[in-house]
């Protein structure tokens, strides 16, 4: 039921001594200035184990900004987390184990009517979450992409969950180019028969901005919004829950291009390669914009998978010297 998953401790935090009392004078800040560090949450979907250039010297898994990141921060290579999306991810925001929180994969428009707590898809709007706790320690919370974690009410939402800024999607996948549900991103078929979209901004359908460019490009440019905007004297969480490297396997050409090497079957090795590359060139200007700001030496990073790589039929990760994958038990 637990599969590992790749965790990256990364950034300099400046949390010690330096940030207290005299040393903190000594160091040019003002006393507290960095008693609560900014806190990056970036989370993969459906990331390989070997999908990481720390794992294996392929030609075909570009990190490198993975790469330089983890050679100054802690990798954690026993960190298991649930074999797959919305269980995962309903764990990560409630800390609790998924056998308590939600342990199905279930459409978002589920319900059970003889349970008011948690007869809904996602987290039982009774339990607390990670961006309440933060919020309620001093911090400004932003989310940017995918949700997976209950919208059957205000309270199912991020919003409604602690975050004051979101860019996302609710279902577990959606089309890379156009926000919609077609049966390549769901795996099924709605009672409405697929025809939603499903990009939303805060409070209501982002409907300014579905169709107008690569959805990450739409992700990577929020984030980057919240943290220019930010004051750096108050705490950020920062959430940004990638679509990458989910299926459907759809990327801009030019990163395609660029794997022309990849002609051996089976095909879906080049566009997750090339969506992983996207995926990493992402975090890196995420990254600078931190740095840019000034506020990296006082940030901890974490990167992490929502569970291991898919292997089936159309997905294309790599998970070796490692058993299974995601939806392995």
């Amino acid at each position: 039921m637990l599969m590992r998953a790749t965790l990256l401790l990364l950034g300099c935090c400046a949390v010690a001594a330096a940030a207290h009392g005299k040393d903190a004078k000594q160091h040019g800040h003002r006393k507290g200035e960095y008693d609560k560090p900014h806190i990056m949450l970036m989370l993969a979907d459906d990331f390989g184990w070997t999908n990481i250039g720390l794992h294996t010297q392929d030609q075909e898994v570009q990190t490198p900004n993975m790469n330089s990141l983890a050679a100054s921060g802690v990798e954690l290579d026993r960190h298991y987390a649930y074999k797959i999306c919305s269980p995962s991810r309903c764990s990560l925001q409630s800390g609790r184990y998924p056998v308590n929180v939600n342990v199905v994969n279930v459409e978002p428009t589920v319900h059970n009517p003889s349970d008011p707590v948690g007869g809904y898809a996602g987290i039982p709007v009774n339990m607390t979450t990670i961006a309440w706790k933060m919020r309620s320690a001093g911090y400004r919370t932003y989310m940017t992409g995918k949700w997976d974690a209950g919208m059957a009410t205000p309270t199912h939402t991020p919003m409604g969950r602690g975050y004051e800024q979101w860019l996302g999607y609710y279902h577990h996948a959606n089309d890379y180019w156009t926000e919609g549900l077609p049966i390549a991103s769901t795996g099924s078929v709605d009672v409405c028969n697929n025809a939603y979209i499903d990009l939303w901004s805060t409070d209501g359908p982002a409907n300014t901005l579905n169709g107008t460019a690569y959805e990450e490009e739409l992700f990577t440019n929020h984030s980057l919004a919240m943290i220019k905007n930010h004051d750096p004297s108050e705490p950020m969480f920062l959430f940004h829950s990638f679509h990458l490297v989910h299926t459907p396997l759809q990327v801009p050409q030019s990163y395609l291009d660029e794997f022309d090497f990849i002609r051996w079957s089976p095909w879906q090795r080049k566009p997750y390669a090339a969506m992983v590359k996207y995926l990493d060139d992402a975090l890196g200007m995420l990254v600078e914009a931190v740095k840019d700001k000034g506020m990296w030496e006082n940030t901890l990073m974490v990167f992490v998978s929502d569970n291991g790589g898919p292997i089936y039929f159309p997905a294309g990760a790599n998970n070796y010297p490692l058993k299974g994958g995601k939806m392995s038990d």
